[in-house]
């Protein structure tokens, strides 16, 4: 045995992460919106960075307009116009809207305080998110006493709110609107689940009825909320901002960075001044070069961020140019692999750059993703896009006889009558995709 000790120098490569890489990767990764909050929370960090807003107020323009008879402020009357929907714009949430109808009701303490902790186990829908055995034991109530106390709550707005199923919440206001119908009230506590499934036949020869009568029945149902709670929901909208836009010029499709973000960075000017005056602290010098190399690498990598968007919307619009040019039925299978190839990036680099990424074009908003999908065998040498099939079989079901909705396999003749071939399986997945019921589940029974 050789126990003779050796040196060895071996060379080989690998990849560092380094914190700068990493910010990078983050940030190619980011959408919009998470970029914008990247930014604001950078800049209240580094003192070394300023924040400019691009969305100002004009206030000269904003001076004119009040003047003009098209700028108006909407006044309520109080008599007229303080219903729920307009309350629920400005209440802070459901919770605090349930409480304050309760100091209406003339509840003892103890009522009162038993109905707030109710109200407290709401869910964001209006539904009673804890077992009731669980407040009946943490408050040291009877049944009897907790079923008083709920049904407090379901006298509230908005209506429907307290229950513990669909089925009582959808009770709660049939009885709230003073509807009295026996066949109604039973359709909602036992054919539910028949509803969904689309049986009207069933429906109908259950409580011997007629099918128009019946389907009366289920469009009363369907106006009731289901979830009441979201009335008075203080979710904000999430609105979309596209990052890239496609633009026809002089016959040619120009792809340009959409560069009306609300917020942009920059560098503090007096901290370069510090650091060019021979007179400031040393220490203070060292920590200003810090923050400044930090605030330069993550300008730097929004940059590439940009950079690396903009070269992958373009090489999106080359692939797919008749798409642009005639609309969503030509579009063509893509892969990720194709457009690292194109850009001589890793496909890693073309997922991260395409991650909630949004490009605004003459036929709407898209997300990068949707361009790419995989080919399904068809008469053209290139294939078909899996997007492009789903589009067809949507035109299909929307242009159908709702009477005689197609099935799955009718759906697969036409499409091969366009020369795609897929199998029955794959057009019921295609149709789950995009939430589609099955033909059965849409069919229609009287016009």
């Amino acid at each position: 045995m050789n126990l003779n000790n050796r040196l060895d120098i071996i060379q080989s490569q690998k990849l560092v992460m380094t914190t700068q890489l990493k910010q990078s990767l983050d940030i190619l990764n980011m959408s919009n919106l998470e970029l914008e909050d990247e930014i604001k929370r950078e800049a209240e960090e580094n003192p070394v960075l300023d924040m400019e807003s691009k969305g100002d107020v004009d206030w000269e323009e904003f001076a004119k307009n009040i003047d003009n008879k098209s700028y108006n402020i909407k006044s309520y009357d109080l008599d007229n116009d303080f219903t729920l929907e307009n309350l629920a714009k400005y209440e802070s949430n459901l919770y605090d809207y349930a409480k304050d109808q309760l100091s209406f009701l003339k509840l003892n303490k103890k009522e009162k305080e038993v109905c707030e902790y109710i109200v407290d186990c709401l869910d964001k829908d209006g539904y009673l998110g804890i077992e009731e055995k669980f407040i009946i034991k943490e408050l040291k109530i009877d049944k009897d006493y907790f079923e008083k106390c709920l049904k407090y709550i379901q006298q509230l707005e908005p209506s429907g709110i307290g229950a513990r199923n669909l089925s009582e919440c959808l009770l709660i206001q049939m009885e709230n609107k003073n509807i009295n119908d026996d066949i109604l009230k039973s359709i909602i506590i036992e054919d539910l689940n028949l509803i969904g499934q689309n049986k009207i036949k069933s429906i109908s020869k259950k409580y011997n009825i007629n099918i128009e009568d019946c389907v009366e029945y289920i469009e009363k149902i369907k106006e009731f909320d289901p979830k009441p709670g979201r009335l008075c929901s203080n979710e904000k909208t999430i609105y979309i901002q596209p990052d890239v836009m496609v633009r026809k010029i002089n016959g040619e499709f120009i792809v340009y960075m959409n560069d009306n973000a609300n917020f942009h960075l920059c560098i503090n000017n007096y901290y370069k001044s510090v650091l060019s005056n021979p007179t400031s602290d040393e220490n203070a010098k060292e920590f200003i070069k810090n923050k400044l190399n930090y605030a330069l690498n993550l300008l730097k990598n929004i940059e590439t961020r940009k950079s690396t968007v903009l070269k992958i919307a373009e090489v999106i619009v080359k692939e797919q140019n008749e798409f642009f040019s005639k609309g969503v039925k030509y579009i063509k299978p893509m892969r990720l692999k194709d457009i690292a190839l194109e850009l001589g990036y890793h496909e890693s680099t073309i997922s991260r750059g395409i991650n909630s990424k949004y490009m605004l074009t003459p036929f709407g908003l898209f997300e990068f993703k949707y361009f790419f999908s995989t080919a399904i065998q068809s008469k053209e040498e290139e294939g078909t896009s899996s997007t492009k099939i789903k589009n067809m079989i949507k035109g299909f079901i929307n242009e159908e006889n709702k009477l005689k909705p197609l099935s799955d396999d009718k759906i697969c003749k036409l499409l091969k009558d366009e020369g795609i071939t897929v199998a029955r399986r794959t057009v019921a997945k295609y149709r789950e995709e995009m939430n589609i019921l099955s033909s059965s589940k849409r069919k229609q029974f009287i016009k």
